[in-house]
């Protein structure tokens, strides 16, 4: 387990998600703070286009850049905005 990544999911909330988002999921490393904290979406479809996009950017510019920037916007947003888990 990583700082940043996809949070794991039970196998009924996996099985929701698209299949090419299952297998991105996959690949990768779960993580304590979740990607979209960063771009604070409202509805499931959101979340796995805010999931899709960070593990895409992990793959193109590998997980440690990719993994600090989300770190620091997540942290802006818990800091400033009060982002907080349901």
């Amino acid at each position: 387990m990583k700082l940043v990544g996809v949070r794991p999911l039970s196998e009924h909330y996996f099985s929701l998600y698209s299949k090419e988002l299952q297998e991105l999921r996959i690949k990768h490393k779960p993580g304590l703070l979740p990607p979209f904290y960063a771009d604070m979406p409202k509805t499931l479809e959101d979340i796995e286009e805010s999931e899709i996009r960070y593990l895409e950017r992990c793959e193109k510019n590998g997980t440690f850049i990719t993994d600090v920037r989300y770190f620091f916007l997540i942290l802006k947003n818990i800091l400033f905005k009060k982002a907080r888990s349901a």
